[in-house]
């Protein structure tokens, strides 16, 4: 399912705070309560211009003024003149208050699993391969999925596409495999576990400890067995499909999803368009039931070949994730 693009991080806003250190850096601080807030501080303005998709030197460039003298005239520490009143009013529509506002949840210690981590598992991928797709540094995603950084407005962009889900800090138990699943899909193509563990370049062991319980695969390890796995058979595919159904569910909605029947915007020909029961595919929805119709190489045989949307979670116990 699509991430919501507008969905970013949530902050608690407290009126000028003062801190030690600038909107750049990255070392513990004192909140208005006196406890000491782990999570990245940044200055009332910049979260502002976040919320326009800017960061503080991209609101600076706007206003025509020096980034440094504005990041300072943010936190308080230089006075704040009619002069760049006027300036900051013109670009965001109001003028912020002056000093540092903190994340004073969501900052994660220990050995706990984060959200972002767990996300990028169910899509098949590791951080590092997330921060690589994003062009971030591997280092910098980590600080980030544990609150200790923040994102800039593009940085948060790309990691959502990345991720297909918004950026969220939270604690996330990494999900169990299903072996059930893997064992469906190993008798529909007559494999073996030792079979399969070949075709998806990892050790019978490896398999053997996964199906058992006893280890946790990684995003990589789910992404070979799922592009293994999950291919069609050669009893499933179809050709050409005629027809796609998709059945979901979330919360107390449900809807269906029927390409090709028609539809109010067909233009009138039979087979084409789209009919939507329930509104659109909301994001998070779990996928009760998808199939395609058509028939064999032959022309003979109505064939239904079940479809997964939910990609490497297909292959895991739910829920998942927290949150």
């Amino acid at each position: 399912m699509k991430a919501n693009a507008t969905s970013t991080v949530n902050y608690n806003i407290e009126p000028s705070v003062q801190t030690n250190g600038d909107d750049n850096g990255n070392d513990s601080r004192t909140d208005f309560t006196g406890e000491t807030a782990t999570g990245r501080a940044e200055s009332h303005l910049s979260l502002a211009a976040r919320e326009r998709g800017l960061n503080i030197n991209e609101l600076a460039a706007l206003m025509g003024v020096g980034a440094s003298h504005l990041s300072q005239v943010a936190r308080g520490k230089k006075t704040l003149t009619p002069y760049m009143r006027g300036k900051i009013e013109s670009v965001l529509g109001w003028v912020p208050p002056q000093g540092v506002v903190h994340r004073r949840d969501g900052v994660l210690h220990g050995g706990e699993s984060t959200y972002l981590r767990e996300r990028a598992r169910e899509q098949g991928m590791t951080l590092r391969q997330v921060a690589d797709r994003a062009g971030l540094t591997y280092g910098y995603v980590t600080q980030v999925s544990r609150g200790q950084r923040n994102l800039s407005p593009s940085a948060q962009a790309r990691m959502e596409t990345v991720l297909d889900a918004p950026v969220k800090v939270e604690a996330a138990q990494p999900a169990d495999i299903n072996p059930q699943a893997l064992w469906e899909r190993m008798d529909a193509h007559g494999w073996s576990q030792n079979e399969t563990a070949r075709r998806a370049g990892i050790s019978t062991g490896m398999l053997s400890q996964v199906m058992n319980g006893h280890r946790k695969p990684s995003g990589d390890v789910l992404r070979r067995l799922h592009e293994v796995l999950f291919a069609p058979s050669p009893g499933e595919l179809v050709a050409p499909v005629e027809l796609k159904f998709l059945a979901w569910k979330k919360g107390g909605r449900n809807g269906m999803v029927i390409k090709g029947a028609g539809g109010p915007r067909n233009g009138g020909k039979p087979g084409d368009g789209t009919i939507r029961v329930g509104g659109r595919v909301p994001w998070g929805a779990e996928v009760e039931f998808a199939y395609t119709t058509g028939y064999d190489s032959h022309g003979r045989v109505s064939v239904n070949h079940l479809v997964d949307e939910r990609g490497c979670s297909a292959m895991l116990k739910k829920p998942s994730m927290t949150g």
